[in-house]
């Protein structure tokens, strides 16, 4: 009679079970919120956590300063740099890891006040826009099952604050696809470039352009990724700005509420959706004045 082995298979998966780790990844962990929701995580977070930041020695200095706390890995990543990008999935994937929730704070913060209009929306787009399409196709599909996916918008990502309706219809079609939507922030550019995006209807603030343009790219995602069970959202922070000279830390500390109130809190029912500051999930086409003012 063939042994009974039973118990040792339930033992042998028991063991693989317990062995297996959360894994928590923050991308853009060099800004003040980024940081704050990182230091914030780690007191929170049961399992490993990897941060992201472009400049090695800013990310060195933050593992320094947090190890002790928690299980933190520095991954030095530019979300512009593709190469980058293939080489974190790759240390991930060599340690048989998935991300079980990925917070995406990556913003194109200015440092060159000499550059074109032009380029200054070529470059925002190319962090605030491509780089996270990008990502998602390089990063997403080690994503467990379950997932939870948080990108990092702000008051500026409501559709309202596009003047045009008809480009407003057209990104928000529940049925767009990326290539038509890559195809209207090509239009954006062309329109920058000759300096008639105001008469266009697309205003003038290259920041609000570039976050409605991240929030479509977030329910493309949602879309994509939702029958896998992965749950995506995007989150109006507060009024953080990338100029955080005059903040204090208290600001970062209440914008990272609502960031890890998504991350870790918000019931599974909440997806696909343009999360406030409160918490809240409000429509995408909200009056951006009343919105703003009110919360």
């Amino acid at each position: 009679m063939a042994p009974d082995n039973s118990d040792k298979a339930v033992f042998n998966t028991s063991i693989i079970l317990d062995t297996m780790t959360n894994v928590a990844l923050v991308v853009g962990a060099a800004s003040n919120l980024g940081f704050h929701v990182l230091k914030k995580l780690t007191t929170l977070y049961k399992g490993k956590i990897y941060f992201t930041t472009e400049d090695a020695s800013t990310g060195y200095n933050i593992q320094e300063t947090l190890e002790g706390t928690a299980d933190v890995e520095f991954i030095q990543m530019d979300i512009t740099y593709t190469k980058s990008i293939i080489k974190l999935r790759h240390h991930i994937q060599d340690l048989d890891e998935r991300i079980d929730l990925l917070i995406n704070n990556t913003e194109y913060v200015p440092t060159d006040k000499k550059i074109t209009h032009a380029e200054k929306v070529r470059r925002t787009l190319s962090v605030n826009f491509y780089g996270y399409i990008n990502f998602g196709k390089l990063v997403y599909p080690i994503l467990s099952e379950n997932a939870r996916v948080v990108n990092v918008s702000g008051p500026a990502g409501l559709l309202a604050t596009i003047e045009n309706e008809d480009i407003r219809r057209r990104i928000s079609d529940p049925y767009l696809t990326e290539d038509e939507l890559v195809a209207i922030m090509q239009e954006y550019e062309e329109a920058a470039r000759k300096g008639i995006e105001k008469t266009e209807g697309w205003g003038m603030s290259v920041t609000a352009v570039s976050k409605v343009s991240l929030n479509a790219v977030t329910f493309l995602q949602h879309r994509e990724w939702s029958d896998k069970g992965i749950v995506i959202n995007c989150v109006n922070p507060g009024n953080v700005s990338t100029r955080e000279g005059r903040k204090t830390a208290k600001v970062y500390e209440e914008g990272a509420k609502a960031i890890l109130y998504l991350a870790l809190e918000a019931p599974l029912s909440i997806k696909g959706n343009f999360v406030w500051s409160n918490y809240n999930v409000i429509e995408w086409n909200s009056d951006p004045y009343v919105e703003v003012t009110t919360v």
